[in-house]
């Protein structure tokens, strides 16, 4: 009987065969070395430990598992956890995710965490599919330098416009394409029009070339890329959001996820998953805030039942 047979047979028995079972599934290479030094330490604590966590909250099935890993790629990145990124891109291919998505939640977070740390984590991800012979599923899986830009129209998109709240909303959105161009505009209309447009406003007034860089980088660049579809793309902003603690975003990217298939069930798993890395107090103010968002929509019964 090899070590780790005999360490996985010792802890199933001292904290039970679902934990034990689970960690092995999702970290194969390193699970048992971390339950070990927690056990040498303070048993009490591993065992509540993995109740909470490898027992529980990540054997919920309100998030399918690639989201959930994908997500938590992205919040390992946002936190500089770059030792828990890296044993975590496996976990996330073996539950379905292809290299290049699991890329492309790390160049997305780009917006939120800069180009540094983004590049930071690309060149982990770079390494990590290169140690598992996955390297040319990146390199043979490019988009076109335009991105998706042959691929869009403007006649086209107005069609998935929500509707203006006024006539001041319409004209501004007209104001707006001729200012800045449609590319970017059209994305921020389509994705985000609930949000208003004070910063964009407050821009416009102070800065003008800026709002040019933002829309076309944010809009009409990441946000177009299709790697992801935008449901997984949210909630993964819901997550980054989380994780750097940034309540007005997230407030905005939760009605984006619903807006854009997420159940409220769904972007509950998310907050709820997070209490794992970024702990209880932030998470808990934030289900209020689902909790209100969701009334809000009229789906307050899809987390209540």
């Amino acid at each position: 009987m090899s070590k780790d047979v005999k360490r996985s047979e010792r802890f199933k028995q001292k904290y039970g065969a679902k934990a034990i079972e689970n960690g092995m599934r999702l970290r194969p290479a390193d699970f048992l070395d971390e339950v070990e030094w927690r056990d040498k330490i303070d048993q009490h604590y591993t065992r509540a430990w993995l109740d909470f966590t490898y027992g529980g909250l990540f054997t919920r099935k309100g998030l399918d598992e690639r989201t959930r890993l994908l997500v938590s790629i992205a919040q390992f990145l946002s936190l500089n956890e770059l030792e828990e990124l890296e044993r975590q891109i496996p976990s996330a291919l073996a539950a379905g995710a292809k290299p290049r998505e699991v890329l492309e939640v790390i160049l997305q977070a780009t917006v939120y965490i800069g180009y540094l740390k983004a590049g930071r984590g690309a060149r982990l991800c770079i390494k990590v599919f290169e140690k598992l012979g996955r390297l040319d599923e990146i390199t043979g899986d490019q988009l076109p330098l335009d991105g998706r830009a042959s691929q869009r129209s403007l006649e086209e998109e107005r069609k998935r416009w929500p509707a203006a709240k006024s006539a001041g909303e319409t004209a501004l959105r007209e104001e707006l394409i001729q200012k800045y161009g449609w590319s970017g505009v059209s994305t921020r209309i389509r994705t985000q029009s609930h949000q208003g447009y004070d910063s964009i406003n407050c821009y416009d007034r102070i800065d003008p070339p800026y709002l040019k860089l933002w829309f076309d980088f944010i809009y009409g660049e990441l946000y177009t890329r299709g790697i992801v579809d935008d449901r997984t793309r949210l909630l993964v902003m819901v997550g980054i959001c989380l994780a750097v603690d940034e309540p007005i975003n997230l407030d905005n990217h939760m009605r984006g996820a619903l807006l854009f298939g997420a159940t409220p069930r769904e972007v509950m798993e998310v907050l709820v998953n997070s209490t794992a890395y970024v702990g209880m107090p932030t998470t808990i103010l934030h289900c209020r805030m689902l909790e209100r968002i969701a009334k809000e929509a009229g789906r307050l019964d899809e987390l209540t039942q």
